[in-house]
């Protein structure tokens, strides 16, 4: 199978997806193959997908058993493939991103707390706001995380459209 034929534009969309995936902490090379397989929505061969992006074997390799151990792509018969639902690798990652935060946050307040006999009351109050943030921030995603993915897909897309009509009515007259 020879490689997909992308656009100019739909190559800059593949490399968008690998550059925005370095700013969430996820490899350049696997955000740019599922970019690919998600943009074609068909199953490719790893020698295909090395060849529209470019890759050699073992940079491809990497990047599917990356994929592949985040279930977000799995091998067929005819090739690699991968959902066609864009909100899965966004979900996985803030959900592992999430996790991560939290846990190093979490450990900085208890460590603070631990030692802060005697802390300026200026720092102590301004600690204080931080990690009031901090648990307001722990409670909301609590209570996001037993959203379903549709149910969050859902609510974020009501928000972003209600936050585009508020531009173009009362918004922009504002500024």
């Amino acid at each position: 199978m020879t490689a997909p034929e992308l656009s100019p534009a739909a190559q800059r969309i593949v490399i968008w997806l690998g550059e925005t995936g370095t700013r969430w902490g996820l490899p350049a090379v696997a955000c740019r193959v599922h970019g690919l397989l998600y943009l074609t929505a068909r199953a490719l061969p790893a020698a295909a997908i090395a060849q529209a992006l470019a890759l050699d074997n073992a940079e491809t390799a990497q990047a599917l058993d990356w994929l592949r151990a985040q279930d977000l792509a799995g091998r067929t018969d005819a090739g690699w493939t991968t959902g066609i639902d864009p909100w899965a690798l966004m979900t996985q990652t803030l959900e592992k991103r999430r996790a991560l935060e939290l846990r190093e946050a979490r450990a900085v307040i208890d460590q603070w707390r631990a030692e802060c006999n005697g802390e300026n009351p200026v720092v102590r109050q301004q600690a204080k706001r931080l990690f009031d943030l901090v648990d307001d921030l722990a409670v909301i995603d609590a209570r996001v995380s037993n959203l379903s993915p549709v149910a969050t897909r859902q609510l974020i897309s009501l928000g972003g459209r209600a936050a585009r009509l508020f531009d173009r009515t009362i918004g922009r007259g504002r500024r």
